[in-house]
């Protein structure tokens, strides 16, 4: 399937900064408008990355149909949304067929790879290319596609991760604090017997939310292992509790904690929790970039890893957790800043990783990505960690709730945005590691006790067989 003929781009290029009333009129001047058309669909495959478009239409005053694909919303009516999406590609084919089967190749030149579980947004248009000039008529719903997941190995030791950003103890004013929210979260850890989870925003300091020395009281961390046991995961560890800068040293959250099943795993890295002064240690944690301008010791941010060895089999594997900048803002020039920024983040991350992960382990990385991917002015830290070799599980061969958000923020009814796409801010990915067999955005669609404002992600994956010790 070839690319769209430069005529005819220029033509659509053209034309799509009129209205599609305007198209018409103007196209009639010239050369007869096609036929509209009368149904649109789409599904992922039939192979792995693929994509499969069909339509119906009669072909009169039809040279060619043009597939239109974006990574964002576009439309040529609605003025809040840009003319063509960001990643803009245009797929042609002859006027005598009626679908279209995008490759693999395809699907990733326009942005979307088997394993980003990015989605397309499309337009299909047909044209009428004459001597005297083109016409264009354009099918007026804006559609969108998943790309057929990678087929997940099907050997290897099977691992069910997770990530969780459970909403910081010190938001007093929610409806529900966090010690009246710990069991509902420890309950969805153990009910989905998690092995490993990537949390977030589960901070140091005190679990009742208030500030001050933890002295005499639980803090966030030690809060959640306490409802652990006391639904059953008393199986369950934290790498790290205490803080990773010390008292009095600006820093921003400090919630990116690791959560493994001690009766499964073991704890391969020197995770201490208390240096010298028997306070805090930046161990097991990495420190991440702030903006060079603008920005102060109150932004910075850490990523938490950890290196786990499955008990049985030996098998070694590293887990991180991140909580990328959160910041956004209407201006375009100083969100295109933040969007920079997380992908700074991630990039210092993986470059610890890659370093201390000498023997190629697998990697397993969760977090709060805070950016999603129709976020206009881009979704560079997920394109990165893509780039970087991860697999965005969320393109696994079993998917539940994947058209939700993944953020909640407490609403008893969340709404349904199919057959589109809610954002996904959280994000679950490996590397190392072939597709995945099952994701899950764990909620209700209508639930008035939410465990956190995030939801919980899921997903099934196998560790390769260990490479023989040299």
């Amino acid at each position: 399937m070839p690319r769209t003929p430069a005529r005819i781009l220029t033509a659509l290029l053209a034309l799509g900064a009129l209205s599609l009333s305007a198209q018409s009129q103007t196209a009639a001047a010239a050369v007869p408008t096609p036929s509209s058309f009368t149904a649109v669909s789409s599904q992922p495959g039939p192979r792995p990355g693929e994509v499969t478009i069909s339509w119906s239409q009669d072909g009169r005053y039809t040279t060619d149909y043009v597939v239109e694909t974006g990574l964002t919303s576009f439309s040529t009516t609605d003025a809040s949304l840009p003319v063509h999406a960001r990643g803009s590609s245009f797929f042609s084919v002859p006027g005598s067929q009626r679908s279209m089967t995008l490759t693999a190749a395809q699907t990733a030149s326009a942005g979307a790879p088997a394993g980003s579980s990015n989605h397309l947004y499309f337009r299909l248009h047909a044209v009428n290319h004459t001597s005297s000039g083109d016409a264009t008529k354009f099918y007026p719903y804006l559609q969108t596609v998943p790309v057929a997941p990678a087929v997940p190995v099907a050997i290897g030791t099977p691992l069910r991760a997770g990530t969780f950003n459970v909403r910081t103890a010190r938001a007093t004013t929610d409806t529900r604090t966090w010690l009246e929210r710990a069991p509902d979260v420890a309950r969805s850890i153990v009910d989905r017997n998690l092995g490993v989870v990537a949390l977030q925003e589960l901070g140091p300091g005190r679990a009742d939310g208030q500030t001050g020395t933890t002295s005499g009281t639980a803090r966030q961390t030690d809060s959640l292992l306490t409802a652990l046991s006391s639904v059953g995961g008393s199986r369950y560890r934290l790498t790290r509790t205490t803080p990773y800068v010390q008292a009095g040293i600006p820093s921003d959250t400090q919630g990116m904690r690791i959560l493994y099943d001690a009766s499964r795993y073991s704890l391969v890295s020197n995770c201490v929790d208390t240096s010298s002064d028997g306070s805090y240690s930046d161990s097991c944690s990495i420190k991440l970039p702030i903006r060079s301008s603008g920005d102060t010791e109150d932004n910075r941010r850490r990523s938490a890893y950890a290196e786990l060895a499955d008990r049985q089999t030996g098998e070694h594997f590293f887990v991180v957790s991140v909580h990328l900048d959160a910041r956004h803002t209407s201006t375009e020039s100083t969100e295109k800043t933040y969007d920079a920024l997380r992908a700074a983040q991630v990039k210092t991350t993986l470059d610890t990783i890659n370093t201390l992960n000498t023997r190629h382990y697998p990697v397993v990385l969760g977090g709060d990505l805070n950016t999603w991917q129709n976020n206009k002015v881009g979704y560079t830290a997920h394109d990165d960690l893509i780039a970087g070799g991860f697999y965005d599980t969320a393109a696994a061969s079993q998917q539940v709730n994947v058209h939700y958000t993944t953020l909640n923020d407490f609403v008893t009814t969340m709404s349904d945005p199919s057959p589109g796409f809610g954002a996904r801010l959280d994000f679950l990915g490996v590397q190392g590691i072939t597709g995945a067999r099952y994701w899950e955005n764990v909620m209700k669609p209508t639930d008035s006790a939410r465990p956190s404002d995030h939801n919980l992600l899921v997903t099934d994956v196998r560790l390769p067989a260990a490479a023989p010790t040299p």
